[in-house]
């Protein structure tokens, strides 16, 4: 009898499911797997099918499809819901992700033979896969000891062990697979966690991750923003979300941290610990070990005091979470910079802009300090690139930074500045209008169309007429700021831009006029 993997069954249950072909895209989402690794288990999927007497059909360019009659659909899907006869099969990326959530929450030593038992592979796999693991740990500086005879132990502090199982949870790892996901609705969500009988590290882990609460941890954080009166980003709220919810389980089991006592004495004395102490206070009702708010460590206060000083918000609150005297300083030299840098005074004195500077740099500035680890942010990096004046001057303020504070800014906290200082550089300018003529040789109705879309998508572009390249002169070009055409302009008028779009006006073409008129 052919065996399948638990890959292979759930390639076949979404095959038996959908009354259509399936494509691979869509088997590939319903096993996690990518469309290469589909490919190659659809083999076992034929010879476990052809062993029922079905048929799978393929064709290129609509999918795949099961040919059978619906009461064989029904018998099959009935057979495949059994827990026998299955074997796990998992990638490289999604051994390493679990061997290392297993080293993380272990105080005791893991033997390679266990290793091989839990996860059915050989003895050289499993170093390879520990050798890639070691890196990453180093990351956190966190070690990895072995000894012959003793087996494999994570050691290190405490928070550098939590932030590691707050990055692993995140999917900030160098290996590939993601296995685990956290949304709102559903809190924290394991790709393998239907797979848990089939393996023994699958299931251990699946019961480690039902201990970390992030549902309730959100709640917590959702009633600190309420008492704060303001907002974290969406990424900061799952990030403290996560921390909080590792924390929790960490200190229920007795395992606690111990932090240096200058920043608890300068936490102490922040509006945030305040808040810090009410989440504290929570997470102790939760069926804590700890029976009463006051028997909570302050080191362990002081872990989410730092969390909530490291993450980001939307805008200033209507009360700082922490000041100092030098972040203040500091915000009044960038301004400084700021306004001699792009010729606008005004800037000096720009509000939002001063609340953009202190919501983002406070918090990064925090994170180094505490060097704590957060998630990373790229979103932000494709916009940032193409405001090329904003970004030089951003990454000079980055070595201000680094002159005043000795830290150093990431890429992600350069091309915010970046975005901060182009929304403050658009609002110091005068609303101006932009005189254009519209080139098009295809015909009228097509320049009426190309015209209507420049007027709805740049409402202060006053288009003076369309013309065809023979009515373009030098006296009509003068009148105008630029010209936009749908074809290449032969011996342009000269001090005269043109900009050549598509009659459609593509992204790619508002894009480039929008870089024209901020320039």
């Amino acid at each position: 009898m052919v065996s399948m993997t638990v890959q292979q069954r759930d390639i076949l249950q979404t095959l038996l499911r959908q009354e259509t072909p399936a494509t691979l895209a869509d088997l590939g989402t319903a096993a996690n797997l990518t469309t290469r690794q589909v490919v190659y288990r659809l083999t076992g999927v034929k010879a476990w099918l052809e062993q029922h007497h079905v048929r799978m059909d393929s064709r290129p360019g609509v999918g795949y499809t099961v040919v059978c009659t619906p009461a064989e659909r029904r018998a099959l899907l009935v057979e495949l819901q059994g827990a026998s006869g299955f074997n796990l099969t998992l990638t490289a990326g999604q051994r390493m992700q679990l061997l290392a959530l297993k080293m993380l929450t272990t105080d005791e030593p893991i033997i390679l033979k266990q290793i091989q038992q839990w996860i059915t592979i050989s003895r050289a796999t499993v170093l390879k896969d520990i050798n890639l693991i070691e890196p990453w740990l180093l990351r956190f500086d966190l070690q990895l000891e072995r000894r012959p005879n003793y087996g494999f132990l994570v050691q290190g502090e405490e928070l550098a062990k939590r932030q590691a199982l707050v990055a692993l949870l995140w999917g900030d790892t160098p290996f590939p697979d993601p296995l685990f996901k956290i949304t709102y609705d559903a809190g924290l969500r394991f790709a393998l966690a239907e797979a848990a009988p089939f393996l023994p590290i699958v299931a251990q882990v699946q019961a480690q991750l039902l201990r970390w609460n992030v549902q309730a941890a959100f709640e917590w954080v959702a009633q600190t923003e309420v008492q704060m009166r303001g907002r974290f980003a969406d990424n900061a709220v799952v990030h403290l979300a996560l921390a909080l919810a590792v924390q929790h389980e960490r200190v229920n089991a007795g395992k606690l941290q111990t932090g240096s006592a200058e920043e608890l004495f300068w936490l102490q004395k922040q509006p945030l610990w305040t808040m810090a102490e009410q989440i504290a206070a929570q997470s102790v009702a939760l069926t804590s070990r700890l029976q009463r708010p006051d028997t909570i460590p302050l080191s362990e206060i002081a872990f989410i005091a730092m969390h909530l000083a490291v993450s980001i918000r939307n805008e200033q609150w209507p009360g700082e979470p922490f000041s100092t005297p030098e972040l203040e300083t500091l915000i009044e030299m960038l301004l400084e910079n700021i306004s001699q840098a792009l010729f606008e005074p005004g800037l000096r004195h720009d509000q939002a802009l001063r609340e953009g500077l202190l919501a983002h740099l406070g918090p990064a500035l925090m994170r180094q300090w505490f060097n704590l680890w957060v998630p990373p942010s790229l979103a932000d990096q494709e916009i940032a690139r193409e405001c090329f004046r904003e970004f030089k001057l951003a990454q000079e303020l980055a070595t201000v930074v680094e002159e005043q504070t000795t830290i150093v800014l990431s890429p992600a906290d350069i091309d915010t500045i970046t975005l901060l200082l182009h929304a403050a550089f658009v609002r110091a300018r005068p609303e101006r209008h932009w005189r254009i003529f519209v080139i098009c040789p295809s015909g009228m109705a097509t320049a009426q169309l190309l015209a209507a879309r420049l007027k709805t998508r740049f409402p202060n572009l006053e288009i003076l007429g369309v013309l065809s390249q023979r009515e373009l002169s030098s006296e009509r070009a003068a009148q105008a700021h630029f010209l936009v055409s749908t074809a290449p302009i032969e011996s342009p008028p000269s001090n005269i831009q043109v900009v050549e779009v598509h009659p459609l006006l593509l992204p790619k073409d508002i894009a480039a006029i929008s870089k024209f008129l901020n320039g």
